[in-house]
């Protein structure tokens, strides 16, 4: 589930292009205009065209030259972006062969004077052979996008540029990107639907359209998937998903391809069942009726495990709820914590929730169109933040009053509806399988695979659970990790496999092979910095000493200063926060931050600056401590971002916090602060790293107001946070913040 859970404070401007291009409207007035003056445009392009990011920079210039005619020189510009990721992806080989075959085809019409259908069966048999079994399953999904979808997002960008004779250098781009993936699968998709359809009958028993009927009279669609080379009866794995797609399919066989059955049942609502949708809802009760089908087909072994990432990591929890003794072991990766992490983050409610909400429910399959629309759904968040409506209102201003949306904003607490969704408190005293979790210092979804793995260990007390936890995005940490990320490149150590750790846990649980070689004790964690993988029975043991900050209202240079003793507890900083001001609405935190970045943007917000380090030392976990405070009202969203200031002047993004603070003491009853009272709100729940900080680099910590368009914003009457509305920011927030405030950062010296 991939929200923009962007750090608070910071704040992206967009910047205008001044770089223009010779495009009249004349130009794509039909497609046959298109066609013909593109191609001149991608010539431009290529001219202009610069990133510092060589693979970013490789992977534009070969759609380009595709666009341009020049497929030869297109391949080789593919063979060198495929040598750039080969040292962090095992299927290197596979990545952009959907553009290879299309080049390939193309070049051997103009050579033999063949159709493209003709063509490309000869030259897509000749790739797909030279890939082993599973990269020919990984081959098959970059064969998933839709024509018709492509040609809906290209008619409605064009739609909307301006009516001028010229085209600024961001919408060229995406005009020709957009405009060459159109191309290259309005051609590819027919023929290879033929070529991969025939070589499926060759190998496996597929059943694409099998009902499950649940105990309560639903009905569940799956796609079940087997070799035809293997045991009549195998061990079952089971993926509990509500992104329906052509996706299914694949996955079925890459599980098949492992030596085990391939199950992908879609949650109820979705494919054929014809159930309404509602996300999380049902998946407690119905995955324990598809596991208790599985378990008695005549192809199961009668052992069933489940794997996944986001909301199938959520799916794999809501199973345990009420354990089958069918199933054998989970592996939740980057799995979502309902009411925990989504659709509010420690009680404030993000603009992302309507988003994906159309995502999953526009249809019975998954609407990708509005989805990837990101100028449509910035535009909205915009416009709603200007105009200091209700957040309540968001679906409204967008068009759409939505049941679900509003069902989720009448839970801003952890009550008894989420907690209904996974299991709960004692309930988690009765998982007694094997499970491992996956999740990264940079997963949006982090906080809630601990929320799962935490409330486990209180509850049971010889859990068997196993966490893998690195420098991963929340795609990296349930599939391939990027070998760069936002702005950081990785330790080559770092760069593992995650899908290829989650079938070695599968056949070790139920096919009794080794333990993955990685997982060499509960905890495993990759120190940023080091290189090295280490290794802990818990999370306390992986530091032997803390180090505690106060918040000094002494001045450095343009920070405050962090200091190791105790400051006079009268003394405090004031800051005001006016609630009403939306002059920054033109400023759109869109995708995420660097992880790495030359300049610290604290709006809405304090800094300060520790002493810098003699020696080198490791973090090693989440920072925690208590803020003590007075308002004038009656509660506040408070963010805390921590960063390493390295000697080199830039700073590293090391974790962070957004939280309500009525919900700082219990997540799931609210308590209101008493105006003009100091009170004492703990920080908690905050995001996991590991990093060896360097001599001479500094801590540095913002704290403040959260205030931007993408989460709700909470004005501090105490009233619902989503009925709050600009009139309620009639008198700025008048913030103390008290010295002897303490963030308190877990370390191995």
């Amino acid at each position: 589930m991939k929200k923009t859970i962007i750090v608070p404070l910071l704040f992206i401007a967009i910047n205008s292009i001044s770089q223009q291009f010779y495009f009249p409207k004349s130009y794509y007035a039909d497609s046959t205009a298109l066609a013909a003056n593109v191609p001149a445009l991608a010539r431009q392009l290529m001219v202009k065209y610069q990133d510092s990011d060589r693979i970013n920079y490789l992977d534009f210039l070969l759609r380009l030259q595709m666009i341009a005619g020049q497929y030869n020189a297109a391949n080789s510009t593919l063979d060198s972006l495929r040598e750039l990721i080969k040292p962090s992806n095992p299927a290197y080989q596979t990545v952009g062969n959907q553009f290879e075959a299309f080049n390939k085809s193309k070049m051997m019409m103009a050579q033999s004077n063949i159709s493209f259908n003709a063509a490309f069966s000869v030259v897509y048999d000749s790739i797909y052979r030279a890939f082993n079994e599973n990269n020919k399953n990984i081959a098959e999904r970059y064969f998933t996008n839709n024509a018709a979808d492509l040609q809906t997002t290209l008619n409605g960008f064009l739609q909307k540029l301006p009516l001028v004779d010229s085209i600024g250098l961001d919408d060229a781009k995406y005009l020709c990107r957009t405009y060459n993936s159109l191309v290259v699968y309005r051609h590819v998709m027919p023929p290879v639907k033929s070529y991969i359809l025939a070589y499926e009958r060759s190998k496996y028993i597929i059943q694409d359209s099998v009902i499950i009927t649940t105990k309560d009279g639903a009905t569940i669609a799956a796609t079940i998937i087997r070799r035809k080379d293997l045991p009549a009866k195998l061990p079952c794995i089971f993926v509990f998903n509500i992104y329906n797609g052509s996706g299914d399919r694949i996955r079925a066989k890459e599980i098949a391809n492992r030596g085990y059955v391939g199950i992908i049942a879609n949650t109820r609502g979705k494919y054929l069942s014809k159930q309404t949708i509602e996300p999380f809802e049902q998946d407690a009760s119905d995955s324990y009726d598809v596991i208790n089908w599985v378990s008695q087909q005549p192809w199961s072994n009668g052992k069933v495990g489940m794997m996944g990432g986001s909301y199938l990591g959520f799916s794999q929890w809501a199973a345990t709820k009420k354990l089958h003794p069918a199933l054998k072991t989970i592996i939740p990766q980057v799995a979502v914590g309902p009411g925990i992490d989504y659709p509010n983050h420690n009680g404030v409610f993000m603009g992302y929730m309507l988003r994906w909400i159309h995502y999953v429910t526009n249809s019975k399959q998954t609407d990708l169109v509005e989805f990837n629309n990101v100028k449509k759904w910035n535009k909205l968040y915009t416009s709603w933040y200007s105009s200091g409506k209700a957040f309540n209102s968001l679906d409204s201003t967008e068009g759409r009053p939505n049941n679900i949306f509003q069902r989720w904003l009448e839970h801003p607490g952890y009550d008894s509806y989420w907690q209904k969704m996974v299991p709960y408190q004692k309930e988690f005293a009765n998982i007694n399988i094997p499970i491992l979790t996956t999740t990264g210092y940079f997963d949006d979804d982090q906080r809630g695979a601990f929320y799962y793995f935490d409330q486990h260990h209180l509850y049971n007390k010889e859990a068997n659970h196993y966490m893998l936890i690195g420098p991963y995005s929340h795609g990296g940490a349930q599939g391939t990790p990027a070998a760069s990320l936002r702005g950081y490149k990785i330790d080559p150590v770092a760069n593992t496999s995650i899908t290829s750790l989650a079938y070695q846990w599968f056949d070790y649980v139920l096919q009794d092979s080794a333990r993955p070689v990685i997982l060499r004790d509960k905890i495993n964690y990759q120190v940023m910095g080091s290189n090295s993988w280490k290794h802990a029975p818990t999370l306390a043991s992986m530091n032997n000493d803390t180090l505690n900050f106060y918040l000094s209202n002494t001045r450095v240079a343009q920070h405050y200063k962090l200091q190791r003793s105790q400051p006079n507890a009268n003394e405090f900083i004031k800051q005001e926060v006016d609630l009403k001001d939306r002059s920054d609405s033109n400023h759109i935190s869109f995708g995420d931050p660097d992880i790495i970045d030359s300049s610290l943007n604290v709006s809405n917000g304090l800094s300060f600056t520790s002493e810098p380090f003699t020696k080198a030392f490791e973090i090693n976990g989440s920072f925690i401590g208590s803020l003590q405070a007075s308002i004038n009202k009656k509660d506040m969203d408070i963010a805390i971002n921590l960063y390493e200031r390295m000697p080199d002047g830039k700073y590293f993004a090391l974790g962070y916090t957004l939280f309500r603070a009525s919900y700082a003491d219990n997540r799931s009853q609210r308590t209101l602060l008493q105006p003009n009272v100091k009170t004492v709100i703990p920080i908690t729940n905050t995001y996991f790293t590991s990093k060896r900080i360097q001599p001479g680099s500094r801590l540095i910590v913002v704290l403040g107001i959260n205030k931007n368009s993408l989460w709700q914003i909470n004005y501090g009457t105490g009233k619902d946070v989503s009925k709050e509305t600009v009139a309620d920011a009639t008198v700025p927030l008048l913030i103390k913040w008290y010295c002897n405030s303490v963030i308190k950062v877990p370390v191995r010296l």
